[in-house]
């Protein structure tokens, strides 16, 4: 009799702490999930921040004596060397970090931003123009793939799909906050004291908000559940994919 007693007191007291893990797992859970979507949604949107100032700077370097003709070719480096980008650093973001991964490219893209505006050098030849440029589109690759891991990490089959629609709208977000904040950077540039053209203004301002945001979104990001000592997300959700989730061959 007493043997039975303590058998059921042993099974009340595992059930209950069996419970009281499961709403932590499931607390920790709700809010980490918020975290990194907003994490790689601001990331994200601080991409577009500093992927096309070039564009907005082409006036004043026209009125250096370049033409339009030379200074459209340097910027065709930045999309010629993403499209080559979003494949190898693809590869390369399925065995990286995606905390350091994402704000890393944000940072090192917001870095030559920065060098743009404040080294005339960079913008004295459309060769050297050209290959900032490169760097810039190729640094620019590094923000879709880790988004894409958080995403398929953090978040099960049946509710990917819209939380990826929303995340998309960060680029909507960040290309729509560029041209504001870069003709911000004209007129602070212009007023202030600095021995610098007006036009850099539009690198400077725009890559110091970038480098904020990707401090704010490593600060944000978590990699994957498991990393957080978290069951997987479609243990958690109990969301597995079936063969409607498959390409039938």
């Amino acid at each position: 009799m007493i043997d039975i007693s303590e058998a059921v007191t042993k099974t009340a007291i595992f059930l209950g702490s069996d419970k009281m893990q499961n709403k932590s797992i499931d607390a920790t859970y709700q809010r980490l999930r918020w975290q990194v979507f907003l994490g790689i949604y601001l990331g994200y949107a601080g991409y577009y921040l500093v992927r096309n100032n070039f564009s907005l700077a082409i006036p004043g370097l026209v009125k250096e004596g370049f033409s339009k003709g030379q200074l459209g070719l340097a910027l065709s480096a930045v999309s010629l060397a993403y499209g080559i980008s979003k494949f190898v650093m693809g590869v390369v973001s399925d065995r990286s970090n995606a905390r350091i991964f994402l704000p890393l490219g944000l940072l090192l893209a917001a870095a030559l931003n920065l060098a743009f505006g404040f080294i005339p050098a960079l913008t004295s030849n459309i060769t050297i123009m050209f290959i900032i440029l490169f760097a810039i589109g190729w640094f620019q690759g590094m923000g879709w793939p880790p988004s894409g891991r958080v995403l398929v990490h953090w978040f099960s089959v049946n509710e990917r799909g819209g939380k990826t629609s929303l995340w998309n709208t960060a680029h909507n977000i960040g290309g729509g906050l560029m041209a504001p904040l870069a003709n911000l950077g004209i007129a602070v540039i212009a007023a202030s004291a600095l021995n610098l053209k007006s036009y850099t203004g539009v690198f400077i301002i725009p890559a110091v908000v970038a480098i904020i945001i990707a401090l704010v979104a490593f600060l944000l990001i978590r990699d994957s559940p498991e990393k957080m000592g978290l069951p997987a997300i479609e243990e958690y959700r109990d969301d597995y994919p079936t063969e409607d989730h498959t390409v039938q061959s």
